[in-house]
């Protein structure tokens, strides 16, 4: 029997005394400390055992043992929000995680995250119980109603696991299609009507299909607003409610077409699942990134610009772009300017990647040269694994982020760059409180209610 078999075996039979005793001999101080906070929990000693997985997370912020038993007091305490917190930040989770998870959204009034989570807890368990867990939870809060989400091919990305997880509470069909009787059949099936972005489906749906007292909801992501043939051709007087994904997208709609200041209307931020992005304290390094489509709205000019800058101060430099090819000319020119500039080595596109996650894992600073973003969620993307965003200031950029991370000039971003400040815990807890998956679902749930 081992020392932690052996002090398991005393904690059952309320040796508490003698377990402390034996844990003093564990010579890691990350799992001793863990190991007594273990057994002042089990002790009734709650406060106690909290500053120990304390004193144990600063020495090691992503030992997945400490902070599963670190999030069960936290949950003991009802802080449920913190509790969350720690529970995406374990590695390789497994099912006692996702139910854990699950537990925290429902005490936070999120049944369809928590249902999301239970499910995925059962599948990873197969366990009776969960699944009857689920069944149960479910039927407490489905709302019987018949959600049908409507999108054209190839804009679907910011919905699909949105229209999932809603799927455990509504009844929800996710029409992503040009076929006319597909979508005349899910209409008229529907109770409520999602229309994914304000666009040239959302002209034809509310000019061409009745009402029929279904409640009509319209979000509109970012270039809509600009649009004006869009703007003007919709028929807003069936749209019951308006989602903005931000103030200035709201801003610049509610000018191009002021009736639009007439439908109530909820603001719901771009969210990302923190659960799929592997967070650990990192350091300053040479390797850059950017993850977007090669497109002038990303001005990947700019950034080779300020890749030169860094050059010319260390060789080790490196720039690499993940993301769909859409613009050649742009880059035969970075082609070309890299190789006069002497950087060519220097800057590595490696087009679409599936998993980002991956990808952003040996990379120490996320350079984001922008002129325009909807939010930018490749940049949440970095934060949450604890990657240093440098971000130029695009179009209403410091409506999302602060200050600090943003700049306005080529030496201002290389000044970031080359900082020494650098603090992956700051990175991954912004994007925590302002922009996870479970604050989207909270709010559109909230405005499909309304």
């Amino acid at each position: 029997m081992n020392i932690f078999e052996e002090i398991l075996r005393l904690i059952n039979s309320n040796q508490f005394l003698k377990a402390k005793e034996l844990a003093q001999n564990i010579a890691d101080k990350v799992d001793r400390n863990n190991v007594l906070g273990v057994i002042l929990f089990y002790e009734g000693k709650i406060d106690e055992a909290l500053g120990r997985f304390k004193e144990a997370l600063i020495l090691n912020p992503v030992h997945p043992d400490l902070l599963f038993n670190y999030s069960k007091v936290l949950f003991e305490k009802e802080e449920y929000f913190e509790c969350w917190r720690h529970l995406t930040r374990i590695p390789q989770k497994n099912w006692e995680v996702y139910d854990s998870l699950g537990n925290t959204q429902l005490k936070l009034n999120n049944p369809a995250m928590a249902l999301h989570y239970y499910k995925k807890a059962y599948e990873l368990s197969k366990v009776k119980e969960l699944k009857e867990k689920y069944d149960s939870i479910k039927r407490q809060y489905s709302k019987n109603e018949k959600l049908a989400i409507f999108c054209l091919p190839g804009l679907d990305t910011f919905i699909k696991n949105i229209a999932q997880i809603l799927s455990h509470i509504y009844q929800v069909k996710l029409v992503v299609t040009t076929d006319g009787n597909q979508i005349l059949q899910a209409y008229n099936w529907a109770d409520i009507v999602w229309l994914e972005w304000a666009n040239e489906m959302t002209v034809q749906i509310t000019n061409k299909l009745p009402k029929n007292r279904k409640r009509i909801v319209c979000r509109l992501h970012g270039y809509e607003a600009l649009r004006n043939d869009f703007l003007q051709s919709i028929n807003w007087n069936v749209i019951d409610m308006m989602i903005f994904v931000a103030h200035s997208v709201q801003k610049n709609a509610y000018e191009n077409m002021p009736a639009l200041r007439e439908i109530p209307f909820q603001m719901v931020y771009n969210g990302i699942d923190l659960t799929e992005y592997d967070f650990k304290i990192r350091s300053k390094g040479t390797n850059l990134v950017f993850v977007g489509h090669f497109n002038y709205k990303k001005n990947p000019i700019l950034s080779v610009q300020i890749l030169k800058k860094l050059c010319d101060l260390n060789k080790e430099y490196k720039l690499f772009w993940a993301g769909q090819m859409q613009d050649e000319r742009t880059f035969n020119y970075v082609n070309y300017i890299t190789e006069k500039m002497g950087i060519k080595s220097n800057f590595q596109f490696d087009g679409f990647q599936n998993n980002v996650n991956n990808y952003l894992e040996n990379k120490n600073i996320f350079l984001s040269t922008s002129i325009h973003e909807g939010y930018g969620v490749a940049i949440l993307e970095a934060m949450a694994k604890g990657i240093k965003p440098v971000i130029h200031n695009f179009y209403v950029a410091e409506e999302f982020y602060p200050k600090e991370y943003i700049f306005n000039t080529v030496d201002e971003a290389l000044s970031m760059v080359i900082d020494e400040e650098y603090d992956s815990e700051r990175y991954r807890r912004f994007v925590e409180k302002k922009s996870s998956l479970e604050e989207q679902i909270g709010k559109i749930v909230e405005a499909l209610q309304k």
